[in-house]
């Protein structure tokens, strides 16, 4: 027997063999178009490299082709990879979806929405439930065949009439637009002259003028002691736009504002989010977080009372879930070093962790 090859970072994996038979299944799932593996178009971000991570991948969206003791394997993936994986899946097969509708008279689609798990796509248009009837006729084997040429496999499709009326955007009047470019005027001639005194910004500098309020909002390190200085400087600046300016300073903490960075460019807090959100098993109904001031908190809200016998294991599920992906996951190599606290609430809004 021999062995497939699986990720370094998975030890647990590299004892597992396939017999005979289990290869067989795996090569019937991919022959049949369940899996993207053989044909990718440019658009696809997905990155499955070889049979075994393509028949982990599908044994996570619902495939039937495998047995427990593979189930019991894959379960030792981090689930946030397998979700991070779902997700780059779920974005390619909206791509062919989109390229499939790109023809005028789908013009009105309102929304696409994939189920990988369920293996269903669900189609929202406007217009008139006439329109949207001769729609369906033409759309349900327009993406159908799209879907199946990029061996995505069969799903169900479904088109739904959105009976929601969006009113016109109105136009901007001549004062709002005066406001408007007086406000980026603004903001430009401030970013030069802080960038002329050698202030550093942190956040981008925002200046409003309107009919209700003139606002400058500027960060600054707070290690800065030109204060003073820095208001005179914007009130100059501001001068020829009124004298009435409420000038709002902010002092930032630079390494809690370079973490806030890090974990921005690789999309961690979406991704934790998300995951959260999409996996019922956490019972996550809230999520929020603050870089400022350090250390990063994170706070996970549960459905799940804190008293509730099976709150603490709930607690724990997902602190080993989030823990295991900043500390393995190839996005997370430059964040595993950041100091964060992650606390666990119940609906009753008590701490469970």
């Amino acid at each position: 027997m021999e062995q497939f090859k699986y990720p370094n970072q998975h030890p647990d994996l590299s004892e597992l063999h396939f017999d005979e038979k289990n290869k067989t299944q795996v090569f019937e799932a991919i022959q049949k178009g369940e899996s993207p593996v053989q044909k990718k178009k440019p658009k696809q971000k997905l990155a499955l490299t070889g049979l075994a991570a393509a028949a982990i991948f599908l044994l996570f969206i619902g495939s039937a082709y495998f047995s427990p003791t593979m189930a019991k394997v894959a379960a030792k993936i981090p689930y946030f990879s397998l979700f991070i994986q779902q997700e780059e899946y779920k974005n390619a097969l909206q791509d062919v979806v989109f390229e499939a509708m790109k023809d005028e008279k789908y013009n009105d689609l309102r929304n696409i929405e994939v189920s990988i798990p369920k293996r269903e796509i669900t189609i929202w248009f406007g217009g008139t439930k006439t329109e949207v009837k001769e729609i369906e006729e033409s759309v349900i084997p327009l993406v159908n065949t799209a879907v199946k040429e990029n061996n995505f496999g069969t799903y169900k499709i479904e088109v739904i009439h959105d009976k929601t009326v969006y009113d016109p955007i109105p136009e901007d009047s001549p004062e709002v637009e005066k406001y408007i470019k007086a406000s980026s005027e603004l903001e430009k001639s401030i970013i030069a002259q802080l960038e002329k005194h050698n202030y550093d910004m942190p956040f981008p500098v925002q200046a409003r003028i309107n009919e209700i309020e003139k606002y400058i909002y500027v960060a600054i390190p707070k290690t800065e002691t030109r204060i003073a200085e820095l208001e005179d400087l914007l009130r100059t600046v501001a001068k020829p736009y009124g004298d009435d300016f409420k000038l709002d300073i902010r002092k930032i903490d630079m390494a809690a504002r370079e973490q806030e960075k890090r974990w921005e460019e690789a999309g961690i807090i979406h991704i934790l989010v998300g995951g959260l959100m999409e996996n019922e098993e956490f019972k996550v109904t809230g999520f929020s977080y603050s870089f400022h001031p350090l250390p990063l908190q994170i706070k996970v809200k549960t459905s799940v009372k804190s008293t509730h016998a099976s709150a603490k294991e709930l607690a724990v599920k997902i602190e080993q879930e989030i823990h295991t992906f900043i500390q393995t996951d190839d996005l997370t190599k430059d964040v595993r070093n950041d100091p964060y606290e992650l606390i666990i609430l119940g609906k009753d809004k008590k701490q469970m962790n």
